[in-house]
This record gives C-alpha cells, sequence and structure tokens, in this order.
C-alpha cells in the first residue's frame, strides 16, 4: 500500500467477494453463511452473465465511490461459499466469464475439491486461491465440523497437494490461507506449515459469534494466538470480531450486497444487483472504508483487539 500525491489511502486492487452458494460438503460449526436455501442466483447463466456486467461497469469501468477514495489498479471477484467447487461446471464457467469481462479471480474452499481427479479448475482461470485451513489434528477439525459426511477432512500433507497441482495449471497463482481461531485450535501453533507452504497471506480470523457458542475465545486468547506467530517471519494478517464488521465488499447467493451487523445482529441487504444496478444496490448497505483499508496491513504489533476480556 501508498499514498498518492494527495495522501490518500490507495490500494491495488479491490475485492469483491461474491458467496455464490451455501452448499458445502462440509459442516462447520461456526459458520455464517447461512441464508435459509435461497434461489441462488447462480441456477441461471443469463443472471450470473448479467450479474458480472453490472459489476465490471461500476467498478470497472465506471467511477465508483470505492475507485475515487482508493484509486485501485484492478477488481478480483473473490467466489465464496458455502463451497463453490460443489458447482462443478458452472463454478468453471463464472471464472472463465469473469476473466472475459476483466476482473482478477479467486476462491475461497475447504480444499477438498482440489484434489477430486473428477473435477479441474480451467487453464489459467485463478489467480488467487484461499484454503480455509484451522487445525492439524484431524480431531479438532472434526470438533468444529470441518469433515464431510464420510468423515473425510483435509489433512496438512492434502493441502500441500492441492497446492501443487494447482501450480501447475495455474500460472502464477498466489496462494492465501484462511484460519479461524477458536477454543479447540487458539493454543496451536502453525509456524512450520505456513513457513513451508509460503503463502501470499495468512489471514487470521477471530471466531464470530454466529455459530456454535462452545467454540468462542476471549480477545485475549485471540491475541495469544497472534502474538504467538509474530516475529517468525509469516504473513501474518490478524482480524478481530470489530474488524470484520461493515468492511468487507460481499455479495449474497441472491446477488444482493449485505453486510454483517454491529453486535452480530444479522445481515443487512441491499435490493437486487441485477434489478437495481450496482450503483443503487451499493448505497443501500453500510461501509467502514477506514476498517476496510485496516485489512490490508500486515500485523506488526499485537495491538490487534481491545477490551482484554471481551468475547
Amino acid at each position: 500500500m501508498k499514498n498518492d500525491t494527495t495522501n490518500k489511502p490507495y490500494i491495488n486492487e479491490l475485492v469483491i467477494n461474491w458467496h455464490i452458494t451455501e452448499a458445502c460438503n462440509y459442516n462447520c460449526t461456526y459458520c455464517f453463511a447461512k441464508w435459509g436455501k435461497p434461489n441462488e442466483l447462480h441456477r441461471s447463466l443469463e443472471s450470473i452473465e448479467n450479474l458480472l456486467d453490472e459489476l465490471a461497469s461500476h467498478f470497472i469501468k465506471g467511477s465508483s465511490s470505492f475507485k475515487e477514495k482508493f484509486g485501485y489498479e484492478s477488481v478480483r471477484l473473490n467466489i465464496a461459499g458455502g463451497e463453490p467447487m460443489m458447482l462443478g461446471s458452472t463454478f468453471s464457467i463464472v471464472l472463465m466469464l469473469a476473466k472475459q469481462k476483466g476482473f482478477q479471480t479467486s476462491i475461497i474452499t475447504n480444499g477438498s475439491y482440489l484434489l477430486n481427479e473428477k473435477f479441474d479448475i480451467p487453464k489459467n482461470t485463478l489467480d488467487m486461491v484461499g484454503i480455509s485451513f484451522d487445525s492439524q489434528d484431524y480431531d479438532i477439525r472434526k470438533k468444529i465440523g470441518r469433515v464431510d459426511r464420510k468423515g473425510n477432512s483435509l489433512s496438512s500433507d492434502e493441502l500441500k497437494l492441492a497446492l501443487s497441482k494447482l501450480e501447475k495449471t495455474q500460472k502464477g497463482i498466489k496462494t492465501k490461507i484462511n484460519t479461524v481461531v477458536n477454543q479447540f485450535n487458539w493454543q496451536e501453533d502453525f509456524s512450520s506449515l505456513i513457513s513451508e507452504i509460503k503463502p501470499y497471506k495468512w489471514k487470521v480470523l477471530h471466531v464470530m459469534p454466529y455459530g456454535d457458542d462452545d467454540l468462542l475465545i476471549s480477545n485475549g486468547q485471540f491475541n495469544s494466538f497472534v502474538e504467538k506467530h509474530l516475529g517468525r517471519d509469516l504473513p501474518v494478517y490478524a482480524e478481530s470480531n470489530s474488524a470484520m464488521t461493515e468492511s468487507y465488499l460481499m455479495i449474497d447467493p441472491k446477488g444482493r450486497f449485505y453486510q454483517n451487523s454491529s453486535g452480530g445482529s444479522g445481515y443487512k441487504y441491499s435490493e437486487c444487483i441485477n434489478d437495481v444496478g450496482a450503483g443503487k444496490a451499493l448505497e443501500q448497505i453500510n461501509f467502514n472504508h477506514a476498517v476496510f483499508i485496516a485489512r490490508y496491513f500486515p500485523v506488526e504489533g499485537i495491538s490487534i483487539v481491545e477490551n482484554e476480556g471481551a468475547a
């Protein structure tokens, strides 16, 4: 990050997170990607293309408020879920269309489908992969719900294998690891694994109060996890609960902008982007620009969250 001549905040790349489906082969108990099985927009290829056209027109070709404020040079469409790779060929079509319309592309995945020999991501359609990985211990992953119905769960070795496979088909792909810190893993040491993988970014997230209360930890426990991994040349980007509120540009499976509300009281939604346009829909949600820009900085100290005793 840098400042331009007018001393404005600056980001290279704006990220739009499209939670394309809530369907998932895992059952993580902290998951907040629940919308009550809506009529998901991806079921219509015409609706997919219309949405991508709206987003490209506003954020890439137009003069969005974000472009005016941050002066970004590119826009990345981050496909999340649920597990987006469960959509199979539809997921591939989304990636190819997004690239055609000028987006950089990325995915947040649990990694299980990356090892499925029956499905391959089209060559050179993915610029970044984010893999959610919460523990090197199978029993802990099982407690969290990071397993499928047969009890299968991505191991550390399988994680490394999946990344190696992707590097052969996606030229120059960047790697990100997401870890949700919770009651079962907050004392775990990931240093060796992250050092070996060498991701572009390791995002460390304080479990949100949307799922199983048994997983919640205090700010002090979260800080302890982060502090354990500082000073080891690891690309740690830590996010407390407050840093995750009104600071992501998110689209739900129905094609609406949405935000998680302060105090964990649910979501606030815009009208459907395909109905009113990206500009008008964006005006209907709250967005904290200051917290948004702060997420692009790596952790350099331990002043991450305040109120040490709060959960």
